[in-house]
């Protein structure tokens, strides 16, 4: 699987067509990663506790922003 990272402005139209990201790029340079993962779901249960899986943007937004930090980019899977 490849993945490519897209600019925050031109992945919102990629949402709203429906795709899934596979992550979330954030300024604190750290990743949370995103339903198109394909990891376990036991596995995506810890990582939403540590804060580092999340469902939608705007989940992945809120938890950026608790952490003071900003989602800069989206990881899509290669087609």
């Amino acid at each position: 699987m490849m993945t490519s990272l897209v600019d925050i402005g031109d992945a919102r139209g990629r949402l709203e067509s429906g795709e899934l990201p596979y992550a979330f790029e954030m300024s604190d340079r750290s990743t949370m990663v995103g339903p198109a993962c394909g990891f376990g779901t036991d596995y995506l249960v810890h990582l939403r506790e540590e804060g580092r899986y999340a469902e939608s943007f705007e989940e992945a937004s809120k938890m950026a922003g608790a952490r003071g930090a900003t989602i800069i980019g989206i990881w899509f899977v290669k087609a």
